[in-house]
């Protein structure tokens, strides 16, 4: 017998259960919204890099294209907005007007889009400013007292989807730190070294997302797991990983084993926390498993070449050897990033992709500041030197053309 008391319902939030990505349900919560509020043109969110004071466009439900996509500025130069962050409250700018005579990127964007009024809520996790949550409307005076308590609960609503994105990443880099300890195995490469190739990372990356019709979900997942493409070498065995000479060709083919092993690592820890459905899996598997394939089809774990390798990987390969070169080691000087750069254009010919390496190279100003921020201040991180005859390859004994083997 059926159950008078029960009713047909559906549950009008569902669509976020569904494994789309952080821009498909802000979309979504969109739609939602304007059966209420249908003044709001477009709800934008960027997160934030307190150790470089950077604010990042992040996920938007913008149609007919993005004002602010692959935007980011200092945070201390963003005027009101850090004003917002310093007072901690939402703040309702119902005649962008206002703004007319600032000189800042993002505001120009913003009018330009024919935006007239917007509200700004700001994101916190753990109690620390983790991004903002902005609502625009193309028409001013429309963010009223009344309107205000619904669009905070959709603010908190598009804040918790992104936090538990932010999460789910935490989640993953705090476990392959735990691998790390309990295999016993000492990284020989810093916590600076990792900082500072993940942010290059980040800089080549956002002009090819730009290029190439990629969001800024793609961006920052390749700023998270940057970190994590050398993962593998903790199950390479201590005598390989640390010689201080030049690896047999037998033991040379187990140091390449890092890079399947950095894959079924990964995978087998998505797995266990339940992640394996989260829409950064691809690009973290692909950065562990590919970061060592060449351009010309000479590197490993499968010899893939040129486009077939993922862009990810690519990105990645340019960030990681540039940072070693211009970073101090006990068997090497510090490289001038002059030096560097151009070392950078001679592998393109065979190993980087040249749109990457290039894209680096045009960001001397970020990178300067980058390297002073992540600074291995024991190491002395960065010389005008030119490389010596302590330079990269006298430690594995390999001729300058060999030069990328270095970076195992």
């Amino acid at each position: 017998m059926r159950n008078k008391t029960a009713c047909a319902h559906q549950d009008l939030l569902n669509q976020l259960n569904e494994k789309i990505s952080v821009s498909e349900k802000i979309s979504f919560l969109h739609r939602v919204l304007r059966q209420k509020c249908s003044f709001v043109d477009r709800i934008g969110v960027a997160v934030y890099d307190p150790r470089c004071d950077i604010l990042k466009t992040f996920a938007h439900s913008t149609e007919g294209g993005n004002p602010l996509g692959h935007y980011q500025c200092k945070l201390r130069d963003a005027g009101s907005l850090y004003q917002t962050y310093l007072d901690g409250k939402p703040r309702v700018i119902n005649d962008l007007a206002v703004f007319d005579q600032s000189h800042s990127e993002h505001a120009k964007k913003i009018k330009a889009h024919g935006y007239r009024a917007s509200y700004t809520v700001p994101m916190y996790q753990n109690q620390q400013l983790a991004g903002f949550v902005f609502f625009n409307s193309q028409r001013p005076g429309v963010f009223t007292e009344a309107m205000l308590p619904y669009l905070d609960m959709i603010a908190r609503l598009v804040s918790l989807l992104v936090s538990f994105e932010l999460k789910q990443v935490q989640t993953l880099q705090g476990a392959l730190r735990t691998a790390i300890c309990f295999s016993g195995h000492k990284d020989p490469e810093t916590g600076g070294h990792l900082e500072r190739m993940a942010r290059f990372s980040r800089l080549i990356a956002n002009d090819i997302a730009r290029d190439n019709g990629l969001d800024d979900e793609f961006v920052e997942s390749i700023f998270w797991f940057a970190p994590m493409h050398d993962i593998g070498k903790i199950a390479i065995p201590d005598e390989i990983l640390r010689k201080p000479g030049k690896l047999t060709p037998d033991e040379f083919e187990i140091m390449k084993t890092h890079a399947t092993k950095g894959r079924q690592m990964i995978e087998a820890m998505l797995g266990n926390f339940g992640l394996n459905g989260a829409g950064f899996v691809s690009v973290v598997c692909h950065i562990a498993e590919h970061h060592h394939e060449n351009f010309d089809g000479s590197g490993y774990p499968r010899g893939l070449a040129g486009a077939a390798i993922p862009i990810e990987a690519r990105i990645i390969a340019v960030a990681d050897v540039f940072d070693a070169l211009t970073s101090k080691r006990p068997y090497k000087e510090a490289w001038s990033n002059d030096a560097a750069f151009e070392t950078l254009r001679d592998m393109s010919r065979w190993k980087l992709d040249r749109q990457c390496v290039d894209i680096l190279i045009s960001h001397r100003r970020e990178i300067e500041e980058i390297q002073c921020v992540f600074r291995d201040e024991e190491e002395g991180h960065l010389t005008t030197e030119e490389p010596t005859a302590f330079g990269f390859s006298s430690l594995f004994h390999f001729p300058a053309a060999d030069l990328a083997a270095c970076v195992l």
